[in-house]
């Protein structure tokens, strides 16, 4: 999964990004913006994978990964180029982490204004519906004259009939993530990654003293059905440099109990709905992410595509139960193994083998 940080300008993105890799990125407030995005690459911390390691003793155990870019401040005016390559690759990425300032900076107010996170959030979610409105307009330009040289394809009626459906709903200035598309229609509009479809996590960043008290508007962002987070950016990253133990001893005082990585992390999941399956063995034990509500052949598919081809069954047991009953043997002895066909949903914690033929 990717996740793009965004925000605007010097509003601590990178700080938090360093935070997250524990890379060390210009974080100056005097510093330039960058011209391109920093990438980083985060391992998804799970303790079942280190338990099943234990178990298994494989010869490499491979975690979830999530892959973070921090783009420079975007939106800090209107553009009309929403597919320049900036925006470009904003788009693809599955899920935003809006970041928001609010501590306080008399340099950074006078530039930016004070801190007002919903207006923030207000003013990107009419930026994004405006750029999404300039994409769908001109594709459906592009559909009207195809029509006059007589390209009139089933697939692009139901196209054209989605992206009408869908300008109606940003004319109203409406996010595209509050829609609900039938197979056929989210298959049509896939390509477009429109903005307003993205979810979005909405990261406070405050001070080491404004961290002692919620900030208001986090309850005002939960009420309006946000995921939010109030972090201490540049005490994380501070914590990103320290040892193991010297850094639990600085989150005891501030009453964090996870890392930023671990907490984020977390987030990023329920924000994009997904879970973890795992395959184990001798050569390998690895964590696979999927979408809740994930068939067992498409399951199959992440791990390969043939496996998904071929499908024919998947061996199927859970994490919980490895745990309680300690082996596969056990597990067959009290019934706890079984065999699972293409549309079993899949579970969080589920360890599968498939059984295929090509």
């Amino acid at each position: 999964m990717k996740v793009a940080l965004i925000g605007p300008p010097k509003s601590g993105k990178t700080t938090i990004f360093n935070a997250l890799t524990g890379q060390n990125n210009e974080v100056d407030k005097y510093s330039p913006p960058a011209n391109e995005p920093n990438i980083g690459i985060v391992q998804v911390t799970d303790e079942r994978i280190t338990r099943l390691s234990e178990l298994y003793k494989p010869k490499k155990t491979i975690h979830a990964n999530i892959e973070f870019h921090d783009f420079p401040g975007i939106f800090a005016q209107h553009s009309d180029e929403p597919e320049s390559a900036i925006f470009t690759g904003i788009k693809s990425c599955e899920a935003f982490a809006l970041v928001i300032r609010t501590f306080k900076d008399d340099e950074l107010d006078q530039l930016y204004g004070a801190s007002n996170p919903l207006k923030v959030l207000q003013h990107f979610e009419e930026e994004m519906i405006l750029s999404d409105m300039v994409v769908a307009e001109r594709r459906l330009e592009k559909i009207e004259l195809g029509y006059k040289r007589g390209v009139r394809t089933p697939q692009v009626q139901i196209e054209e009939k989605t992206l009408r459906r869908i300008l109606e709903h940003l004319q109203e200035n409406k996010c595209i993530r509050d829609m609900d598309f039938p197979p056929e229609e989210e298959k049509a509009i896939r390509g477009f990654q429109f903005f307003s479809s993205k979810p979005i996590l909405i990261l406070l960043n405050t001070s080491e003293e404004g961290f002692q008290e919620a900030h208001p508007a986090l309850a005002e962002f939960s009420a309006a059905g946000y995921l939010a987070e109030q972090i201490a950016g540049s005490f994380e990253q501070e914590l990103s440099m320290l040892d193991a133990d010297e850094a639990q001893m600085f989150m005891a005082d501030m009453g964090i109990s996870q890392s930023i990585r671990d907490r984020i992390t977390m987030l990023c999941y329920r924000l994009v709905g997904l879970i973890s399956f795992f395959t184990v063995g001798e050569d390998e034990v690895r964590a696979w992410t999927i979408n809740k509500g994930t068939n067992a052949v498409n399951a199959a598919g992440k791990i390969h595509s043939d496996l998904a081809r071929g499908f024919i069954r998947a061996e199927c047991f859970s994490y919980d139960a490895l745990i309680a009953h300690g082996s596969e043997k056990h597990l067959k002895e009290k019934g706890l193994f079984r065999l699972e066909g293409k549309e079993y949903t899949v579970q969080d914690g589920d360890i599968l083998n498939i059984r295929f033929n090509v």
